[in-house]
């Protein structure tokens, strides 16, 4: 009994967790500048987000895109901002509806292709059967094998 008291607290610790953390809640400032900020490629360091960058370049970008929050633009129009002075390159995960998207979607439809072709070549019903021997054959080995017994033996 002990040991379904504790199943059924933990279970409604855990209900109360998730129901507190599905809560909307609104996004400070500050958060929307890391989300931004983790988003963007470091111009001048290789592979790494403007928010871990510590170059001057991604210091300069990170203070741009906290004075567009403060001036009260949506991310959308900072990313635009962003797209249209360096391009779709400055995304660490541009968009798959560009023409940078095709890096994704070209090895996927080659192996759907490769599938397709696959499956149609096993499923090919106008493959030849391999005919068997005819009667005259048969007994033509038939005799062989006599004759090589006959010769070991």
């Amino acid at each position: 009994m002990n040991g379904r008291v504790v199943i059924a607290i933990a279970l409604l610790a855990l209900a109360a967790a998730l129901v507190f953390a599905a809560r909307p809640h609104d996004v400070t400032a500050d958060e929307r500048i890391d989300q931004i900020t983790t988003e963007l490629r470091c111009p001048v360091c290789q592979g790494l987000s403007v928010k871990d960058s510590t170059s001057e370049t991604a210091r300069q970008m990170r203070d741009l895109v906290a004075q567009r929050v403060r001036e009260g633009k949506s991310n959308a129009d900072i990313e635009a901002e962003f797209r249209a002075a360096y391009g779709d390159w400055i995304f660490l995960s541009p968009p798959v509806a560009s023409w940078s998207g095709l890096v994704w979607l070209v090895p996927i439809a080659a192996l759907g292709a490769g599938l397709v072709l696959v499956t149609g070549r096993l499923r090919s019903t106008d493959t030849p059967q391999a005919a068997g021997p005819s009667a005259s054959e048969v007994a033509a080995l038939r005799e062989r094998v006599a004759r090589e017994e006959a010769a070991e033996g």
